[in-house]
């Protein structure tokens, strides 16, 4: 499978979930309005709960790269990548864990972001640079990235012009 046709079905991918995406937006949006009015201990599993939702959606995304290449190495890099992303909501619970028993997380989150931070940002990357030199027709985060900013300009672009043949 070359290139574009790995593009053409992550795009399929992201189409399929957009109105998944606006559904729970909108749902925690709502919900952060109303834990925000009662002022309740609860709104601190609003970002677990969308962590959650991020993690579902990193699983259903490994599923779809593992179909690209067959071969052990990727699969297995695909699975450290959604390993970080599960140890960080695993984390997060641990966190939400100790928030409701009674212990002071401030210091635990000072640390999870000096550490995790960085370490969210940096595995991703190197991780997505081994398996383009695993695979030629590996789509990378950047390139998929420029291909959505190019076919959303021509979205854009084709809406301008109506709403300019229009007036």
């Amino acid at each position: 499978m070359d290139k574009a046709e790995r593009l053409q079905r992550i795009e399929q991918f992201e189409k399929r979930f957009t109105r998944l995406h606006i559904i729970v937006s909108v749902l925690m949006l709502s919900v952060s309005i109303y834990f925000l009015s009662t002022w309740s201990p609860y709104s601190i599993l609003l970002p677990g709960v969308a962590l959650l939702y991020t993690t579902w959606l990193e699983w259903k995304k490994m599923i779809l790269q593992q179909s690209f290449n067959e071969a052990t190495r990727y699969h297995r890099l695909l699975r450290i990548d959604f390993a970080v992303m599960l140890s960080s909501l695993i984390w997060f619970m641990i966190l939400i864990g100790f928030h409701f028993n009674g212990i002071d997380i401030l210091p635990w989150m000072s640390w999870t972001l000096l550490i995790g931070g960085p370490c969210l940002i940096l595995i991703p990357r190197w991780i997505d640079r081994k398996q383009s030199a695993l695979d030629e027709h590996h789509v990378t985060s950047s390139e998929w990235a420029r291909e959505n900013r190019k076919r959303l300009k021509l979205t854009l672009d084709d809406i301008s012009r109506k709403g300019r043949k229009e007036s």
